[in-house]
């Protein structure tokens, strides 16, 4: 069993993220995303196929950069805030309660649209061999 709050978990940043623009807030609750090495982690959590669970917080005008995950899919969910994503050069509009997921090779993108934080919880697995 593993439990991590807030209290255990420091909360970092990065700026422009995938060649997008502005910061992005991480707090890496179970797991490391491999893709963001600044990011600490806890690498030696999962049994599973699972990577990851965090938590992004989007200032407005944030762009998270298209990028692909190959190996991995990931599951967004919004729970504030709006935007829109970008798989495979659908537009896919996002706002609070919308889950959305980005499959093995797909390439994806995300905007803040809105005028106020976006909050969403990120998780990742591998995919089966």
């Amino acid at each position: 069993m593993i439990k991590r709050g807030r209290k255990e978990v420091k909360q970092t940043y990065i700026d422009n993220n995938f060649g997008g623009k502005g910061r992005m807030y991480i707090t890496q609750f179970l797991g490391k995303d491999a893709a963001l090495e600044q990011v600490p982690g806890f690498p030696d959590d999962f049994d599973s196929s699972l990577h990851f669970l965090h938590e992004l917080i989007l200032e407005p005008g944030a762009v998270i950069g298209e990028h692909t995950h190959s190996g991995s899919e990931e599951i967004y969910f919004m729970v504030e805030g709006a935007g829109e994503m970008i798989i495979d050069g659908t537009r896919i509009h996002m706002e609070e309660g919308d889950a959305v997921l980005t499959g093995n090779n797909s390439t994806h993108s995300f905007t803040v649209t809105g005028s106020t934080p976006v909050k969403m919880i990120v998780v990742e697995a591998g995919v089966h061999s």
